[in-house]
């Protein structure tokens, strides 16, 4: 496997550039009328969590004052969400035997979400939820590492935050197309979720630098327990995902037969539909 083009990503994101994206997120800034993260660090540009966090008692203040109405209070709302979170509605878990839902992730305890082509196809990023996952790590990791992060590092890991979710919805997009092109493909949450999360992994490693804090932040951002996201760490590895993922979409076994190499097939299907996404990407808070 492969990296992906960075023009995909900045067509994607043509509407709110990752560095606006990014500064949303680690700054607070764009949100008119609320307050921005921007006294956190001090005037040689590192973090001080001092007077916002504490870590035995939690967050020193209210989201709500910094303008984030997100449900959720901590990473752990979206790697292991609530029941009472989840949006019935869209019947996630019953699905087993139709094609893609309607909207896939949906629920208030989301990073994001996507809506298959015919509906027409879109990907939403919640902000919001975004925000208070990465930061929660982030205090998580200083509290326990004993990490002192910089701006500049804060910034890579809030772009890194930006990527995991992307990736995790464009390979829901991937699915949604490839489901067109099989003809016995049949959609299963499970499997569906880990291998998202999976591919989402995969990509974010070819973004990363060889520093023990990103891994840290990495290893708690897709500490998944909730079904069929947990399972992701079973395709971990580029062959185990690529394996798992032709047995997945159900490519015709006689073709396999025959002696055809199928996996350029499938890596070759994946990359173009993702280098190339019929999509809209948008930006949404609470």
């Amino acid at each position: 496997m492969r990296i992906f083009s960075k023009k995909s990503i900045k067509d994607l994101l043509k509407y709110e550039p990752e560095k606006k994206l990014i500064d949303q997120i680690v700054y607070n800034i764009g949100r008119n009328g609320y307050p921005t993260f921007e006294d956190w660090f001090d005037k040689k540009q590192k973090l001080n969590i001092d007077k916002i966090f504490d870590c035995n008692s939690g967050v020193k203040f209210d989201w709500s004052e910094f303008g984030n109405f997100s449900k959720a209070t901590s990473y752990i709302d979206f790697i292991s969400p609530s029941n009472r979170f989840m949006n019935y509605e869209e019947e996630i878990f019953d699905r087993e035997k139709r094609r893609i839902p309607r909207i896939v992730d949906g629920g208030s305890m989301t990073l994001g979400s996507f809506r298959r082509m015919n509906s027409p196809s879109i990907i939403t990023l919640y902000l919001d939820n975004i925000q208070i996952s990465f930061w929660t790590i982030i205090f998580k990791l200083i509290c326990t590492k004993k990490y002192k992060f910089t701006q500049e590092k804060i910034e890579e890991l809030a772009k890194l935050a930006i990527y995991e979710t992307l990736f995790h919805e464009l390979f829901h997009l991937y699915i949604d197309a490839q489901s067109y092109l099989s003809e016995h493909y049949i959609y299963n949450f499970k499997i569906d979720e880990a291998l998202a999360v999976a591919f989402s992994r995969i990509q974010i490693g070819y973004e990363t630098k060889n520093h023990s804090y990103i891994s840290d932040y990495l290893d708690l951002a897709y500490s998944y327990t909730s079904d069929g996201y947990k399972d992701w760490v079973n395709y971990k590895g580029e062959e185990q995902f690529i394996h798992k993922l032709i047995e997945y979409i159900a490519i015709d076994k006689n073709l396999i037969d025959l002696g055809q190499e199928v996996t350029p097939i499938v890596e070759g299907l994946l990359y173009s539909i993702i280098e190339n996404p019929n999509t809209e990407v948008k930006i949404l808070h609470s």
